[in-house]
């Protein structure tokens, strides 16, 4: 467990810990079944930065801030690939196109749209919901946000299959993930949902495999296949699909 969640932060994050891991892609694959608690090690430092932000300038600052300080931990990583993905497969090409549109280091206007209707669902969704939970339902919003972000990219590793033509791309690794650690995963975000929301926890978890699966089901029709942007472009959707889901549901809250 220790070696797969070192690698995690190693390919995940800006962390530094100067550990070599023999055999990494393996650690990384057998490792998905700590997917989950690694996003939920995250999510504890980043709910850590909220709560002494919140205190000084107040929760709705604090929420932006904690924004800018997950992109300075991750380096953007899963922005990086929703921005590629909807550049690719929202060109209106055809798969190899769509393919190394993605691989372009340059940014489209599609990227561009995507990762700015990110931050305004993101920023707006927690203002709305604001008003009408505790600090404690806000502390664990920002604890569980990247739980189901890598919750939602496990599932894209269900009987995954590469797309592309690189064979070390870092889409390869996930290739041959076993379904029973997907499940461990799954079980502990599922878990968690439970007993810090109760029925709206349950709620968000069912929406959270529905946007998954419907995301999984437009990238196999799109270009048969995933690759490092598409699975990391899981994580930012099933995050902005958790607060909306809570938005919907904050009469419940």
């Amino acid at each position: 467990m220790i070696n797969s969640l070192i690698l995690y932060f190693q390919f995940f994050t800006r962390v530094p810990i100067p550990v070599e891991i023999d055999n990494p892609a393996e650690g990384i694959r057998s490792g998905v079944r700590y997917f989950t608690l690694f996003g939920l090690i995250l999510g504890c430092i980043e709910t850590l930065v909220f709560l002494l932000l919140q205190r000084v300038f107040g929760a709705g600052i604090a929420w932006i801030f904690t924004l800018f300080f997950d992109v300075c931990i991750t380096g953007g990583f899963h922005l990086d690939a929703l921005s590629d993905m909807a550049d690719g497969l929202f060109s209106s090409r055809n798969k190899e196109r769509m393919l190394a549109i993605m691989k372009d280091s340059r940014v489209g206007s599609n990227g561009v749209l995507a990762v700015v209707f990110y931050y305004l669902l993101m920023i707006f969704s927690f203002y709305t919901i604001l008003p009408m939970t505790t600090i404690y339902q806000q502390l664990f919003i920002v604890l569980l946000l990247n739980v189901v972000g890598k919750n939602g990219i496990s599932l894209l590793f269900y009987n995954m299959r590469y797309a592309g033509d690189n064979p070390e791309g870092s889409g390869t690794i996930f290739v041959n993930t076993k379904t029973a650690d997907i499940g461990i995963a799954q079980g502990f975000t599922f878990v968690l949902l439970l007993l810090l929301f109760g029925r709206v926890g349950v709620i968000c978890f069912g929406v959270n495999v529905l946007v998954a699966a419907g995301y999984r089901w437009l990238v196999l029709n799109k270009v048969d296949g995933f690759n490092g942007d598409t699975l990391g472009a899981g994580s930012p959707l099933t995050q902005v699909s958790f607060l909306l889901t809570l938005v919907s549901l904050r009469g419940l809250l």
